[in-house]
């Protein structure tokens, strides 16, 4: 593959590994604190009463962290695109100095050449050091295919 990526580039059935991150509880608190201030999040000394015993993660923070992870991977690749919907399942909690280790899987490229464009679908999971998924997603997207691809199918 070239520097820039198309979505003609994307294999139905391709994984790509996003790497892995490790969340701290001060990263927690202070992502909380701007964007997520539930006490389970944001405030260690009431968190630790909770049945939960500490704070834990915003699934919002997780899945930014996911985001982050796949733009390094697969997005900062593309030359324009769009997300189109998320179906997002948070499926266990995330606790501090917590190593998450994802991936996607390209699920379906749909190309519209009259549109210059393609569907594209992504399935993506991140998961804890026991291989737990804490994250579970599917991503729409509607991404560019080749120009030099599109010249010569005319």
């Amino acid at each position: 593959m070239s520097d820039t990526w198309y979505a003609d580039d994307l294999e139905p059935g391709s994984r790509i590994s996003l790497g892995s991150y490790t969340v701290t509880e001060s990263e927690i608190i202070d992502y909380a604190q701007r964007w997520d201030p539930i006490f389970i999040h944001a405030d260690p000394i009431t968190a630790a009463d909770s049945p939960l015993g500490g704070v834990v993660a915003s699934g919002l923070h997780t899945l930014a962290i996911y985001q982050r992870l796949a733009v390094r991977a697969l997005w900062q690749h593309f030359n324009g695109g769009i997300g189109s919907g998320f179906e997002i399942r948070f499926r266990r909690a995330v606790r501090p100095d917590t190593t998450l280790t994802g991936h996607l899987t390209i699920q379906t490229v749909t190309a519209r050449p009259e549109r210059h464009d393609a569907k594209v679908t992504v399935r993506g999971e991140l998961v804890d050091e026991d291989g737990s998924a804490v994250l579970e997603l599917t991503n729409y997207s509607v991404l560019p295919l080749s120009p030099a691809r599109l010249a010569t199918s005319d």
